[in-house]
Protein backbone atom coordinates (compact mmCIF):
# COMPACT_ATOMS: atom_id res chain seq x y z
CA UNK A 1 0.00 0.00 0.00
CA UNK A 2 2.70 2.46 1.23
CA UNK A 3 4.37 1.60 -2.41
CA UNK A 4 1.01 2.49 -4.40
CA UNK A 5 0.56 5.85 -2.47
CA UNK A 6 4.22 6.55 -3.08
CA UNK A 7 4.33 5.90 -7.00
CA UNK A 8 0.73 8.53 -7.32
CA UNK A 9 1.79 10.86 -4.31
CA UNK A 10 2.01 14.80 -6.36
CA UNK A 11 4.65 17.09 -3.62
CA UNK A 12 4.29 20.68 -4.33
CA UNK A 13 7.86 21.79 -4.31
CA UNK A 14 8.65 25.37 -4.21
CA UNK A 15 12.02 26.46 -6.17
CA UNK A 16 14.00 23.81 -8.21
CA UNK A 17 14.48 21.37 -6.52
CA UNK A 18 13.03 19.22 -4.01
CA UNK A 19 14.90 18.51 -0.83
CA UNK A 20 16.54 15.22 -1.19
CA UNK A 21 16.32 14.03 -4.82
CA UNK A 22 18.60 12.90 -6.57
CA UNK A 23 19.07 14.54 -10.47
CA UNK A 24 20.37 11.64 -13.24
CA UNK A 25 22.21 14.04 -16.21
CA UNK A 26 20.59 12.62 -18.82
CA UNK A 27 17.24 13.05 -16.72
CA UNK A 28 18.23 17.04 -16.22
CA UNK A 29 16.76 19.11 -18.66
CA UNK A 30 17.30 23.21 -18.88
CA UNK A 31 15.51 24.69 -16.13
CA UNK A 32 12.41 27.31 -16.30
CA UNK A 33 13.44 30.83 -17.32
CA UNK A 34 11.53 32.29 -14.32
CA UNK A 35 11.49 30.30 -10.97
CA UNK A 36 8.06 29.09 -10.64
CA UNK A 37 7.13 26.98 -8.11
CA UNK A 38 7.48 23.28 -9.07
CA UNK A 39 5.69 20.06 -8.63
CA UNK A 40 6.89 16.23 -8.32
CA UNK A 41 5.38 12.95 -9.28
CA UNK A 42 6.43 9.34 -10.22
CA UNK A 43 5.03 7.00 -13.11
CA UNK A 44 6.39 3.80 -14.48
CA UNK A 45 9.64 5.02 -16.32
CA UNK A 46 10.61 7.33 -13.22
CA UNK A 47 10.43 10.92 -11.38
CA UNK A 48 9.47 13.85 -12.78
CA UNK A 49 9.41 17.77 -11.83
CA UNK A 50 6.93 19.92 -13.48
CA UNK A 51 5.91 23.69 -13.09
CA UNK A 52 2.95 25.12 -11.34
CA UNK A 53 1.47 28.03 -13.53
CA UNK A 54 -1.33 30.29 -13.36
CA UNK A 55 -2.04 33.60 -11.73
CA UNK A 56 -3.23 31.06 -8.94
CA UNK A 57 -1.18 28.80 -8.88
CA UNK A 58 -3.65 25.82 -9.68
CA UNK A 59 -2.35 23.82 -13.10
CA UNK A 60 0.26 21.80 -12.92
CA UNK A 61 2.14 21.32 -16.28
CA UNK A 62 4.60 18.43 -17.78
CA UNK A 63 5.88 19.05 -20.80
CA UNK A 64 8.47 16.54 -22.74
CA UNK A 65 7.47 13.67 -21.65
CA UNK A 66 9.03 10.95 -23.10
CA UNK A 67 5.97 8.23 -23.96
CA UNK A 68 7.90 5.81 -26.33
CA UNK A 69 11.81 5.15 -27.06
CA UNK A 70 13.57 7.32 -29.65
CA UNK A 71 12.30 5.81 -33.13
CA UNK A 72 15.44 6.71 -34.75
CA UNK A 73 18.35 4.05 -35.90
CA UNK A 74 16.99 0.45 -35.93
CA UNK A 75 13.80 1.77 -34.49
CA UNK A 76 12.76 4.16 -37.29
CA UNK A 77 9.79 2.72 -39.41
CA UNK A 78 8.68 0.70 -36.27
CA UNK A 79 6.29 0.26 -34.28
CA UNK A 80 7.19 2.58 -31.47
CA UNK A 81 9.60 0.58 -28.47
CA UNK A 82 8.65 1.28 -24.46
CA UNK A 83 10.58 4.01 -23.03
CA UNK A 84 13.55 3.28 -20.68
CA UNK A 85 13.52 3.98 -16.84
CA UNK A 86 15.29 6.97 -15.93
CA UNK A 87 17.12 7.95 -12.62
CA UNK A 88 16.72 11.12 -10.39
CA UNK A 89 14.11 13.19 -11.63
CA UNK A 90 13.38 14.64 -15.02
CA UNK A 91 12.62 18.08 -15.41
CA UNK A 92 9.36 18.73 -17.70
CA UNK A 93 9.91 22.52 -17.86
CA UNK A 94 9.94 22.26 -21.72
CA UNK A 95 8.23 20.75 -24.94
CA UNK A 96 10.05 17.94 -26.52
CA UNK A 97 10.94 18.16 -30.20
CA UNK A 98 8.68 18.28 -32.74
CA UNK A 99 9.46 15.72 -35.46
CA UNK A 100 11.06 17.16 -38.88
CA UNK A 101 8.55 19.00 -41.09
CA UNK A 102 8.08 21.44 -43.87
CA UNK A 103 6.40 24.27 -42.79
CA UNK A 104 4.64 26.57 -45.62
CA UNK A 105 6.22 30.11 -45.11
CA UNK A 106 2.70 32.08 -45.19
CA UNK A 107 1.95 30.23 -41.28
CA UNK A 108 5.02 31.72 -40.16
CA UNK A 109 3.34 35.31 -39.68
CA UNK A 110 0.50 33.13 -37.22
CA UNK A 111 2.39 33.09 -33.71
CA UNK A 112 0.40 30.46 -32.44
CA UNK A 113 1.91 27.99 -35.04
CA UNK A 114 5.29 28.48 -34.15
CA UNK A 115 6.67 24.86 -33.55
CA UNK A 116 7.76 26.37 -30.05
CA UNK A 117 10.63 23.44 -30.18
CA UNK A 118 13.53 22.23 -31.96
CA UNK A 119 13.25 19.67 -34.60
CA UNK A 120 14.21 16.22 -34.25
CA UNK A 121 13.34 12.06 -35.29
CA UNK A 122 13.85 12.28 -31.58
CA UNK A 123 9.73 13.11 -31.47
CA UNK A 124 8.21 10.93 -29.08
CA UNK A 125 6.98 13.21 -26.27
CA UNK A 126 3.55 14.11 -24.80
CA UNK A 127 2.42 17.04 -22.23
CA UNK A 128 -0.05 16.94 -19.54
CA UNK A 129 -2.11 20.02 -17.60
CA UNK A 130 -3.59 18.99 -14.89
CA UNK A 131 -5.53 20.84 -12.03
CA UNK A 132 -5.66 17.84 -9.70
CA UNK A 133 -4.20 18.41 -6.00
CA UNK A 134 -4.65 14.55 -5.68
CA UNK A 135 -4.70 11.52 -7.20
CA UNK A 136 -8.05 10.31 -5.91
CA UNK A 137 -9.94 13.36 -7.88
CA UNK A 138 -10.11 11.06 -10.79
CA UNK A 139 -10.81 13.54 -13.51
CA UNK A 140 -12.08 13.59 -16.91
CA UNK A 141 -8.85 13.49 -19.73
CA UNK A 142 -9.12 14.87 -23.01
CA UNK A 143 -6.23 13.20 -25.10
CA UNK A 144 -5.12 15.81 -27.85
CA UNK A 145 -3.88 14.60 -31.41
CA UNK A 146 -2.97 17.40 -33.42
CA UNK A 147 -3.83 18.17 -37.28
CA UNK A 148 -1.25 19.35 -39.82
CA UNK A 149 -1.89 17.15 -43.08
CA UNK A 150 -0.01 14.17 -41.46
CA UNK A 151 2.94 16.06 -42.45
CA UNK A 152 3.31 18.84 -40.02
CA UNK A 153 2.75 20.41 -36.49
CA UNK A 154 3.75 19.42 -33.25
CA UNK A 155 1.70 19.31 -29.58
CA UNK A 156 3.84 22.44 -28.24
CA UNK A 157 2.30 24.98 -31.21
CA UNK A 158 1.03 27.40 -28.55
CA UNK A 159 -2.47 27.34 -29.60
CA UNK A 160 -2.84 23.90 -27.83
CA UNK A 161 -1.96 25.37 -24.61
CA UNK A 162 -4.31 23.26 -22.28
CA UNK A 163 -3.63 25.24 -19.17
CA UNK A 164 -7.22 27.19 -20.10
CA UNK A 165 -9.05 23.97 -20.38
CA UNK A 166 -7.62 21.99 -17.97
CA UNK A 167 -8.70 24.66 -15.62
CA UNK A 168 -12.62 23.68 -16.41
CA UNK A 169 -11.97 20.41 -14.65
CA UNK A 170 -10.23 18.11 -16.88
CA UNK A 171 -6.70 16.60 -17.34
CA UNK A 172 -5.14 17.65 -21.06
CA UNK A 173 -2.51 15.14 -22.64
CA UNK A 174 -0.59 16.31 -25.83
CA UNK A 175 1.10 14.29 -28.02
CA UNK A 176 3.84 14.36 -30.95
CA UNK A 177 3.55 11.50 -33.07
CA UNK A 178 5.61 10.79 -36.34
CA UNK A 179 5.00 12.35 -39.03
CA UNK A 180 5.43 12.32 -43.18
CA UNK A 181 7.55 9.84 -44.70
CA UNK A 182 8.85 9.11 -41.26
CA UNK A 183 5.68 8.42 -39.68
CA UNK A 184 3.45 7.24 -42.48
CA UNK A 185 5.76 5.91 -45.54
CA UNK A 186 4.98 2.14 -46.56
CA UNK A 187 7.69 -0.08 -48.84
CA UNK A 188 7.76 -3.69 -49.65
CA UNK A 189 11.20 -4.07 -47.74
CA UNK A 190 9.77 -2.52 -44.45
CA UNK A 191 6.62 -4.94 -45.08
CA UNK A 192 8.65 -8.10 -45.54
CA UNK A 193 10.34 -7.68 -42.56
CA UNK A 194 7.45 -7.07 -40.35
CA UNK A 195 5.59 -10.56 -39.50
CA UNK A 196 1.94 -9.52 -40.44
CA UNK A 197 3.41 -8.29 -43.88
CA UNK A 198 2.67 -4.33 -43.47
CA UNK A 199 4.19 -0.89 -43.31
CA UNK A 200 2.89 2.67 -42.58
CA UNK A 201 0.50 3.81 -40.08
CA UNK A 202 3.60 4.31 -37.41
CA UNK A 203 2.40 7.62 -36.81
CA UNK A 204 -1.06 6.09 -35.66
CA UNK A 205 0.83 3.05 -33.61
CA UNK A 206 2.15 6.41 -32.04
CA UNK A 207 -0.89 7.63 -30.87
CA UNK A 208 -2.03 4.51 -29.87
CA UNK A 209 0.88 4.35 -27.56
CA UNK A 210 0.10 7.38 -26.32
CA UNK A 211 -2.92 6.14 -25.06
CA UNK A 212 -1.48 3.45 -23.59
CA UNK A 213 1.06 5.47 -21.51
CA UNK A 214 -2.03 7.24 -20.66
CA UNK A 215 -3.70 4.19 -19.42
CA UNK A 216 -0.75 3.08 -17.12
CA UNK A 217 0.09 6.60 -15.73
CA UNK A 218 -2.95 9.42 -15.71
CA UNK A 219 -3.58 8.05 -12.53
CA UNK A 220 -0.75 9.94 -10.83
CA UNK A 221 -1.80 13.42 -12.73
CA UNK A 222 -5.38 12.88 -11.08
CA UNK A 223 -6.97 11.40 -14.07
CA UNK A 224 -9.72 8.85 -14.40
CA UNK A 225 -7.80 6.04 -16.89
CA UNK A 226 -11.20 4.59 -17.58
CA UNK A 227 -12.50 8.19 -18.89
CA UNK A 228 -10.50 8.61 -21.84
CA UNK A 229 -11.63 11.00 -24.81
CA UNK A 230 -10.23 11.71 -28.08
CA UNK A 231 -10.04 15.35 -29.16
CA UNK A 232 -8.53 16.27 -32.90
CA UNK A 233 -8.74 18.76 -35.52
CA UNK A 234 -8.27 18.19 -39.33
CA UNK A 235 -5.46 15.40 -39.28
CA UNK A 236 -6.40 15.02 -35.78
CA UNK A 237 -9.74 14.59 -36.60
CA UNK A 238 -9.08 11.84 -39.14
CA UNK A 239 -6.74 10.50 -36.53
CA UNK A 240 -9.36 10.14 -34.08
CA UNK A 241 -12.00 8.74 -36.71
CA UNK A 242 -9.18 5.96 -37.76
CA UNK A 243 -8.44 5.22 -34.11
CA UNK A 244 -12.24 4.68 -33.60
CA UNK A 245 -12.12 1.63 -36.28
CA UNK A 246 -8.42 0.69 -35.52
CA UNK A 247 -8.48 -2.87 -33.33
CA UNK A 248 -5.36 -1.83 -31.95
CA UNK A 249 -7.22 1.25 -30.10
CA UNK A 250 -10.10 -1.43 -28.67
CA UNK A 251 -10.65 -0.08 -24.93
CA UNK A 252 -8.14 3.32 -25.27
CA UNK A 253 -10.78 5.56 -24.78
CA UNK A 254 -14.61 6.14 -23.74
CA UNK A 255 -15.26 8.97 -26.45
CA UNK A 256 -14.47 11.01 -29.33
CA UNK A 257 -14.30 14.38 -30.87
CA UNK A 258 -13.43 14.66 -34.50
CA UNK A 259 -13.29 18.25 -35.20
CA UNK A 260 -12.83 19.15 -39.41
CA UNK A 261 -11.83 15.50 -39.98
CA UNK A 262 -11.50 15.23 -43.80
CA UNK A 263 -13.41 13.38 -46.05
CA UNK A 264 -10.28 11.76 -47.75
CA UNK A 265 -10.17 8.77 -50.19
CA UNK A 266 -7.26 6.57 -48.60
CA UNK A 267 -4.91 4.41 -50.09
CA UNK A 268 -4.57 0.69 -50.21
CA UNK A 269 -1.10 -0.94 -48.85
CA UNK A 270 -0.42 -3.45 -51.19
CA UNK A 271 -3.15 -3.00 -54.07
CA UNK A 272 -4.06 -0.28 -56.62
CA UNK A 273 -6.98 1.82 -55.97
CA UNK A 274 -9.56 4.67 -57.16
CA UNK A 275 -6.52 5.08 -60.07
CA UNK A 276 -3.93 5.73 -57.19
CA UNK A 277 -1.18 3.24 -56.92
CA UNK A 278 -0.81 1.06 -54.10
CA UNK A 279 0.95 3.06 -50.62
CA UNK A 280 4.06 0.53 -51.37
CA UNK A 281 4.02 1.75 -54.92
CA UNK A 282 4.18 5.05 -53.85
CA UNK A 283 7.07 4.35 -51.40
CA UNK A 284 9.17 2.84 -53.49
CA UNK A 285 8.80 5.99 -55.59
CA UNK A 286 9.90 8.25 -53.07
CA UNK A 287 12.60 6.29 -51.89
CA UNK A 288 13.72 6.52 -55.70
CA UNK A 289 14.11 10.02 -55.55
CA UNK A 290 16.31 9.72 -52.56
CA UNK A 291 18.39 7.98 -54.86
CA UNK A 292 17.80 4.23 -53.35
CA UNK A 293 17.42 1.38 -56.06
CA UNK A 294 13.93 -0.35 -55.93
CA UNK A 295 16.05 -3.35 -54.67
CA UNK A 296 17.14 -1.49 -51.15
CA UNK A 297 16.83 -2.95 -48.48
CA UNK A 298 14.79 -1.84 -44.88
CA UNK A 299 18.64 -1.26 -43.27
CA UNK A 300 19.52 0.91 -46.66
CA UNK A 301 16.67 2.95 -46.06
CA UNK A 302 17.23 3.38 -42.28
CA UNK A 303 20.30 4.72 -43.14
CA UNK A 304 18.80 7.59 -45.39
CA UNK A 305 19.74 10.91 -43.78
CA UNK A 306 16.09 12.46 -42.28
CA UNK A 307 16.35 16.23 -43.90
CA UNK A 308 17.06 14.55 -47.50
CA UNK A 309 14.20 12.14 -46.70
CA UNK A 310 12.19 15.09 -45.70
CA UNK A 311 13.41 16.96 -49.01
CA UNK A 312 12.60 14.06 -51.36
CA UNK A 313 8.69 13.51 -50.57
CA UNK A 314 5.70 16.01 -50.59
CA UNK A 315 3.57 18.02 -48.06
CA UNK A 316 -0.44 17.19 -48.11
CA UNK A 317 -0.88 20.80 -48.53
CA UNK A 318 -2.97 21.62 -51.62
CA UNK A 319 -0.62 23.94 -53.75
CA UNK A 320 -0.69 27.50 -53.27
CA UNK A 321 -2.92 29.14 -56.72
CA UNK A 322 -4.00 27.79 -59.83
CA UNK A 323 -7.80 26.49 -60.51
CA UNK A 324 -10.44 25.93 -57.01
CA UNK A 325 -9.56 21.95 -55.94
CA UNK A 326 -13.21 20.79 -56.55
CA UNK A 327 -12.84 16.97 -55.09
CA UNK A 328 -12.14 14.88 -52.45
CA UNK A 329 -8.66 15.14 -50.80
CA UNK A 330 -6.03 12.00 -51.67
CA UNK A 331 -3.11 12.39 -49.37
CA UNK A 332 0.27 11.92 -50.81
CA UNK A 333 1.56 10.58 -47.36
CA UNK A 334 -1.06 9.38 -44.25
CA UNK A 335 -3.05 6.87 -42.51
CA UNK A 336 -3.51 3.92 -45.18
CA UNK A 337 -5.44 0.79 -45.26
CA UNK A 338 -3.10 -1.96 -44.25
CA UNK A 339 -5.40 -4.74 -42.86
CA UNK A 340 -4.04 -4.23 -39.35
CA UNK A 341 -4.08 -0.65 -37.72
CA UNK A 342 -6.49 0.23 -40.37
CA UNK A 343 -8.48 -2.94 -41.24
CA UNK A 344 -10.76 -1.13 -44.12
CA UNK A 345 -11.81 2.19 -45.30
CA UNK A 346 -13.11 4.11 -42.16
CA UNK A 347 -16.18 5.32 -44.41
CA UNK A 348 -16.98 1.25 -44.61
CA UNK A 349 -16.56 0.40 -40.99
CA UNK A 350 -18.75 3.03 -40.00
CA UNK A 351 -21.62 2.33 -42.60
CA UNK A 352 -21.26 -1.22 -41.34
CA UNK A 353 -21.67 -0.38 -37.66
CA UNK A 354 -18.15 -2.13 -37.01
CA UNK A 355 -17.01 0.95 -34.97
CA UNK A 356 -15.97 1.68 -31.50
CA UNK A 357 -19.16 2.12 -29.80
CA UNK A 358 -18.46 5.44 -27.83
CA UNK A 359 -20.23 8.67 -28.53
CA UNK A 360 -19.23 11.27 -30.57
CA UNK A 361 -19.26 14.81 -31.32
CA UNK A 362 -17.92 15.86 -34.91
CA UNK A 363 -18.41 18.88 -36.60
CA UNK A 364 -16.14 21.32 -38.68
CA UNK A 365 -15.71 25.13 -39.14
CA UNK A 366 -18.30 27.06 -42.30
CA UNK A 367 -15.55 27.85 -44.12
CA UNK A 368 -13.05 25.09 -44.23
CA UNK A 369 -11.32 25.72 -47.25
CA UNK A 370 -11.02 29.63 -47.33
CA UNK A 371 -7.56 29.14 -46.02
CA UNK A 372 -6.52 26.82 -48.57
CA UNK A 373 -7.96 28.55 -51.54
CA UNK A 374 -7.35 31.85 -50.46
CA UNK A 375 -4.58 32.74 -53.33
CA UNK A 376 -6.42 30.73 -55.69
CA UNK A 377 -7.65 32.32 -58.83
CA UNK A 378 -11.68 32.43 -58.79
CA UNK A 379 -13.93 32.38 -62.03
CA UNK A 380 -14.51 35.41 -63.50
CA UNK A 381 -18.29 35.18 -64.20
CA UNK A 382 -21.44 32.82 -64.25
CA UNK A 383 -20.12 31.36 -67.50
CA UNK A 384 -16.87 30.78 -66.09
CA UNK A 385 -18.11 29.45 -63.16
CA UNK A 386 -20.43 27.08 -64.91
CA UNK A 387 -17.23 25.87 -66.74
CA UNK A 388 -15.68 25.09 -63.86
CA UNK A 389 -18.52 23.07 -62.24
CA UNK A 390 -18.61 20.84 -65.93
CA UNK A 391 -15.11 20.14 -65.63
CA UNK A 392 -15.45 19.13 -61.72
CA UNK A 393 -18.81 17.28 -62.01
CA UNK A 394 -19.52 16.14 -65.33
CA UNK A 395 -22.77 14.79 -65.68
CA UNK A 396 -23.79 15.89 -62.44
CA UNK A 397 -22.65 19.71 -63.34
CA UNK A 398 -26.46 21.34 -63.35
CA UNK A 399 -27.11 19.30 -59.73
CA UNK A 400 -24.41 21.23 -58.45
CA UNK A 401 -24.99 24.42 -60.07
CA UNK A 402 -29.20 24.24 -58.84
CA UNK A 403 -27.62 23.82 -55.25
CA UNK A 404 -24.84 25.94 -55.17
CA UNK A 405 -25.90 28.91 -57.57
CA UNK A 406 -23.20 31.82 -58.14
CA UNK A 407 -24.58 34.46 -60.24
CA UNK A 408 -22.52 37.23 -60.60
CA UNK A 409 -18.84 37.64 -59.71
CA UNK A 410 -19.28 39.29 -56.08
CA UNK A 411 -21.32 35.22 -55.21
CA UNK A 412 -18.58 33.03 -56.73
CA UNK A 413 -15.84 33.38 -54.17
CA UNK A 414 -18.14 32.78 -51.35
CA UNK A 415 -20.14 29.67 -52.79
CA UNK A 416 -16.52 28.25 -54.25
CA UNK A 417 -15.44 28.29 -50.71
CA UNK A 418 -18.72 26.34 -49.35
CA UNK A 419 -18.83 23.96 -52.19
CA UNK A 420 -14.93 23.23 -51.85
CA UNK A 421 -15.67 22.66 -48.12
CA UNK A 422 -18.31 20.62 -48.32
CA UNK A 423 -16.64 18.21 -50.98
CA UNK A 424 -13.66 17.90 -48.45
CA UNK A 425 -15.42 18.32 -45.37
CA UNK A 426 -18.91 18.63 -44.40
CA UNK A 427 -20.17 16.03 -46.18
CA UNK A 428 -18.05 13.39 -44.50
CA UNK A 429 -19.03 14.87 -40.67
CA UNK A 430 -22.62 14.70 -41.72
CA UNK A 431 -21.80 10.87 -43.15
CA UNK A 432 -20.21 9.84 -40.14
CA UNK A 433 -22.88 11.47 -37.71
CA UNK A 434 -25.62 9.73 -39.47
CA UNK A 435 -24.15 6.68 -39.72
CA UNK A 436 -22.58 6.39 -35.99
CA UNK A 437 -26.59 7.01 -34.79
CA UNK A 438 -27.70 4.64 -37.14
CA UNK A 439 -25.17 2.20 -35.03
CA UNK A 440 -27.35 3.13 -31.80
CA UNK A 441 -24.11 5.69 -30.62
CA UNK A 442 -24.90 9.26 -28.98
CA UNK A 443 -23.21 11.54 -31.54
CA UNK A 444 -23.30 15.07 -31.41
CA UNK A 445 -22.83 17.59 -34.29
CA UNK A 446 -21.92 21.41 -34.93
CA UNK A 447 -20.38 23.77 -37.05
CA UNK A 448 -18.39 26.55 -36.13
CA UNK A 449 -18.95 29.83 -38.25
CA UNK A 450 -17.35 32.79 -35.90
CA UNK A 451 -14.59 34.35 -38.01
CA UNK A 452 -10.90 35.35 -36.39
CA UNK A 453 -10.17 38.49 -35.95
CA UNK A 454 -6.18 38.72 -36.04
CA UNK A 455 -3.83 38.86 -39.30
CA UNK A 456 -4.77 38.44 -42.43
CA UNK A 457 -7.10 35.61 -40.99
CA UNK A 458 -9.79 38.18 -40.56
CA UNK A 459 -10.63 37.77 -44.08
CA UNK A 460 -11.38 34.00 -44.33
CA UNK A 461 -14.13 33.72 -42.04
CA UNK A 462 -14.82 30.82 -39.79
CA UNK A 463 -11.70 29.37 -41.95
CA UNK A 464 -10.02 25.91 -40.97
CA UNK A 465 -8.94 25.82 -37.44
CA UNK A 466 -10.82 28.60 -36.28
CA UNK A 467 -12.52 27.21 -33.47
CA UNK A 468 -9.13 25.90 -31.38
CA UNK A 469 -8.31 28.92 -29.97
CA UNK A 470 -11.99 29.22 -28.32
CA UNK A 471 -11.62 25.51 -27.50
CA UNK A 472 -8.47 25.80 -25.55
CA UNK A 473 -10.22 28.85 -23.87
CA UNK A 474 -7.79 31.57 -25.37
CA UNK A 475 -9.64 33.50 -28.44
CA UNK A 476 -7.84 36.20 -29.86
CA UNK A 477 -10.45 39.15 -28.47
CA UNK A 478 -9.83 37.73 -24.49
CA UNK A 479 -11.91 41.46 -23.98
CA UNK A 480 -14.53 40.49 -26.37
CA UNK A 481 -17.81 39.19 -24.30
CA UNK A 482 -19.05 37.31 -27.12
CA UNK A 483 -15.90 35.59 -27.71
CA UNK A 484 -15.27 34.92 -24.17
CA UNK A 485 -18.48 33.31 -23.52
CA UNK A 486 -18.68 31.45 -26.61
CA UNK A 487 -15.48 30.04 -26.27
CA UNK A 488 -16.48 29.00 -21.91
CA UNK A 489 -19.29 27.50 -23.52
CA UNK A 490 -17.29 25.19 -25.67
CA UNK A 491 -14.88 24.39 -23.22
CA UNK A 492 -17.75 23.21 -20.68
CA UNK A 493 -19.23 21.39 -23.63
CA UNK A 494 -16.11 19.33 -23.80
CA UNK A 495 -15.29 19.21 -20.66
CA UNK A 496 -19.04 17.92 -19.79
CA UNK A 497 -18.22 15.20 -22.90
CA UNK A 498 -15.55 14.04 -21.36
CA UNK A 499 -16.50 13.61 -18.12
CA UNK A 500 -20.14 11.65 -19.27
CA UNK A 501 -20.28 11.08 -22.58
CA UNK A 502 -22.73 13.71 -23.01
CA UNK A 503 -22.15 17.32 -23.73
CA UNK A 504 -25.41 18.61 -21.69
CA UNK A 505 -24.76 20.29 -18.23
CA UNK A 506 -25.50 23.29 -16.02
CA UNK A 507 -24.87 26.54 -17.44
CA UNK A 508 -24.87 25.73 -20.96
CA UNK A 509 -27.49 25.44 -23.84
CA UNK A 510 -28.93 21.96 -24.92
CA UNK A 511 -27.34 20.23 -27.43
CA UNK A 512 -29.38 17.63 -28.92
CA UNK A 513 -28.16 14.34 -30.29
CA UNK A 514 -28.51 13.31 -34.33
CA UNK A 515 -31.87 12.07 -34.70
CA UNK A 516 -32.86 9.84 -38.18
CA UNK A 517 -34.38 12.18 -40.16
CA UNK A 518 -33.41 15.34 -38.60
CA UNK A 519 -29.58 16.17 -38.49
CA UNK A 520 -29.83 18.09 -35.54
CA UNK A 521 -26.57 19.90 -34.93
CA UNK A 522 -25.71 23.23 -32.86
CA UNK A 523 -23.97 26.51 -34.13
CA UNK A 524 -21.34 28.61 -32.65
CA UNK A 525 -21.57 32.09 -33.93
CA UNK A 526 -22.60 35.18 -31.75
CA UNK A 527 -24.49 32.32 -29.92
CA UNK A 528 -25.35 28.63 -29.15
CA UNK A 529 -28.32 27.66 -31.80
CA UNK A 530 -29.45 24.39 -32.53
CA UNK A 531 -30.17 24.01 -36.10
CA UNK A 532 -32.14 21.11 -38.05
CA UNK A 533 -31.58 19.62 -41.69
CA UNK A 534 -28.99 22.83 -42.20
CA UNK A 535 -28.08 23.17 -46.07
CA UNK A 536 -29.39 19.40 -46.45
CA UNK A 537 -30.17 20.09 -50.23
CA UNK A 538 -26.95 21.47 -50.95
CA UNK A 539 -24.91 18.27 -49.36
CA UNK A 540 -27.23 15.62 -50.59
CA UNK A 541 -26.26 17.33 -54.13
CA UNK A 542 -22.21 16.49 -53.33
CA UNK A 543 -23.46 13.41 -52.04
CA UNK A 544 -25.15 12.13 -54.93
CA UNK A 545 -21.63 12.91 -57.01
CA UNK A 546 -19.44 11.62 -54.67
CA UNK A 547 -21.34 8.26 -55.03
CA UNK A 548 -21.79 7.96 -58.61
CA UNK A 549 -18.04 9.19 -59.06
CA UNK A 550 -17.45 6.10 -56.06
CA UNK A 551 -19.66 3.91 -58.50
CA UNK A 552 -17.96 4.07 -61.39
CA UNK A 553 -14.25 3.99 -60.21
CA UNK A 554 -15.41 0.49 -58.62
CA UNK A 555 -16.55 -0.47 -62.20
CA UNK A 556 -13.24 0.63 -63.75
CA UNK A 557 -11.47 -1.93 -61.34
CA UNK A 558 -13.63 -4.35 -61.79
Amino acid sequence: MKAFVASLLVVLVVGAQAEGAQTDAKAQTKAPAALLPTAELRIDSGVLRGLVVGEKKDIQVYKGIPFAAPPVGERRWKAPQPVGNWQGVRDCFEFGAACPQKVPARYGSIPELDLNAPMSEDCLFLNVWTPARRTAENLPVLYWIHGGGFTMGAASQPLYDGEGLARLGCVVVSINYRLGALGFLAHPALSRENKENVSGNYGLLDQIEGLRWVKRNIAAFGGDSKRVTLFGESAGGGSVLCLMVSPLAKGLFHAAIAQSAAGADMTRLHEPQGGRVSAEEAGKRMIAACGLPDAADASQLRRLDAQALLKSTSSNEPPPGGEPRLKRLSLVLGPIVDGQVIPDEPDSIFAAGREEAVPLIIGNTKDEMSMFLMMTKMPVDEAAYLKLLKASFGGLADVIAKAYPAKNAKQIRPTVIQLASDLAFILESRSIARKHSAAGQKTFRYEFARGTRRGFLQFLGAHHGAELAFVFQHPANRDNQIEKRISETMGRYWVNFAASGDPNGAGVPNWPACRAGSDEMVEFADDVKVLSGYRNSQLDAIEKYVQEASSVTKKTEN
